[in-house]
């Protein structure tokens, strides 16, 4: 059986737990959350439009500019905010004619610590961990 990944690949995430939510309050909960992301995040960093997308089946993307998702993941009692570099097809038709990945990486380099002050504010705990150095995970 396949291990669902929290947030996407190379994402800078934080949680949230949901805990003790009774099911009939679930959704009402989740709409709520997924209201405050939208509404916060927008508040902080102006470039997002909302956006109704999902990448593959369990990440649902909230807000999305020219270079990153932001999305919304929920998996065991948790929820996880994420940042990370577009994926979708006019994304990656426009890499293909010019070097946008490369100033994608360098924008949420520089954008990381304000994503991590949003989440702060929103009532996640930001996850520290090494984006672009695979090698420390297989240390």
């Amino acid at each position: 059986m396949a291990v669902v990944p929290f947030w996407p690949e190379g994402a800078q995430a934080a949680c949230h737990a949901m805990y003790g939510i009774p099911p009939a309050d679930w959704l009402p909960a989740y709409l709520d959350l997924v209201a405050a992301v939208r509404s916060g995040i927008r508040q902080d960093m102006r470039s997002f439009d909302p956006i109704h997308r999902w990448r593959r089946t369990e990440h649902r993307v909230l807000l999305r500019n020219p270079y990153a998702d932001i999305g919304l993941t929920c998996l065991g009692g948790q929820a996880a905010v994420w940042i990370c570099e577009r994926i979708d097809r006019d994304y990656r038709i426009r890499c293909e004619w010019s070097d946008v990945s490369g100033p994608a990486r360098h924008w949420l380099a520089s954008i990381a610590p304000t994503f991590a002050a949003t989440a702060c504010r929103l009532d996640f705990a930001p996850i520290y961990q090494p984006v672009d150095q695979p090698w420390l995970e297989a240390a």
